[in-house]
């Protein structure tokens, strides 16, 4: 046996009659108000109350259908979704018949005006022409309104990138007393993605962290940003920290061994540019630098002789000059510490290694 409601299924999702109109009631209208339409107008288009007209008889049973399908509510859902759909597809039609007579009323306005058209007159063109002339500019206007789309979230994310990476501690004297650094030079800038752990760390928890390293003089919070990662393809939150210490050499000891301590960390380096930490040559300073920055400020020293008895101008004491940005010699003693420290470590390492390679 057939099943009834799948044949006005197929109706509800086929037929070009409108519901609502037939039956005299809105879009929204309840079941009780779409039966007592259909009485109302059922009676009206009866084939007893219009024997002469048989037209009405067709429509007295489209009529019940329009119940069946309205009355439902799964027909009903399916009957508004193809509604709905040709009533876009009709406004669709509408919309390119209207440009169709603005794009030909152009093409006639520029003819009466002289305009030499190297394409064929509006009058001669088939409708298929006109379709696909169409369909072409609005193709390349398209791809012109995308390229333009694509640059502008590219400088949007060049202009984030910008302001996410530019730091911001607050500003340094223009002097400061000799042999101290200013706050800038004592600067790191910390930055890490908010996922597992990293995700809730905050000034107390980041100044915990780093004073494994030296005792920190202050940290500043900046605000999480969405940005793009080297190597990832979508967009995560970041943080940026500065943490500022009281001396240069536990700022250089948190940005070359920061990273190895807190894997989670995406990058450890100076706020602004690198001190460049010189050590007594040949009458001049001169040392490597640590990773991830640029050198950039530097002091040097001279030397007058050997070692005197006092200080001052008396032969054979050294004269020191510093910039506003040098570091004490304390600081640039433990740095340079430091580095002997890692330097012999590593050596350490592979001497072990090759001694391993060698019984293997």
């Amino acid at each position: 046996m057939a099943d009834p409601n799948k044949d006005l299924l197929e109706v509800a999702q086929k037929t070009t009659d409108d519901f609502y109109e037939l039956l005299g009631v809105g879009f929204d209208a309840v079941d009780t108000e779409i039966r007592k339409a259909y009485r109302r107008t059922s009676l009206k288009y009866h084939p007893d109350k219009n024997p002469d007209d048989k037209t009405l008889a067709d429509k007295f049973i489209l009529i019940g259908v329009a119940r069946d399908i309205l009355s439902d509510p799964k027909l009903k859902a399916e009957y508004d979704r193809a509604r709905l759909r040709k009533k876009e597809k009709a406004l669709q039609d509408e919309l390119l018949d209207g440009r169709r007579r603005k794009m030909k009323e152009d093409l006639e306005r520029r003819e009466r005006e002289g305009v030499s058209m190297k394409r064929k007159r509006t009058e001669d063109l088939t409708a298929a022409e006109m379709r696909e002339q169409e369909i072409q500019r609005l193709a390349e206007d398209g791809k012109r309104r995308r390229k333009e789309q694509q640059e502008k979230l590219e400088r949007q994310r060049q202009e984030e990138e910008a302001s996410f990476m530019e730091p911001s501690p607050e500003p340094v004297p223009k002097s400061q007393p000799p042999g101290q650094t200013a706050e800038i030079d004592r600067t790191i800038r910390v930055r890490f993605s908010r996922d597992g752990d990293a995700a809730t760390w905050d000034r107390e928890k980041l100044s915990q962290m780093f004073s494994r390293f030296g005792k920190v003089d202050s940290v500043v919070m900046g605000k999480d940003k969405k940005i793009r990662l080297s190597g990832e393809k979508h967009r995560k939150t970041c943080a940026v920290v500065f943490i500022v210490y009281t001396r240069m050499d536990h700022a250089n000891e948190a940005v070359m061994d920061g990273k190895s301590e807190y894997p989670l960390l995406e990058s450890v380096a100076w706020a602004s540019k690198e001190p460049e930490i010189k050590s007594p040559m040949n009458g001049e300073f001169s040392a490597p630098s640590t990773p991830n920055t640029t050198p950039n400020k530097s002091f040097r020293a001279s030397f007058t002789g050997g070692l005197g008895k006092g200080f001052g101008s008396t032969p054979g004491t050294p004269s020191f000059s510093f910039s506003p940005s040098t570091p004490s010699l304390e600081e640039v003693t433990m740095i340079r510490l430091k580095q002997a420290e890692k330097r012999r470590l590593e050596e350490q390492i592979r001497q072990k290694e090759a001694a391993e390679e060698a019984a293997a």
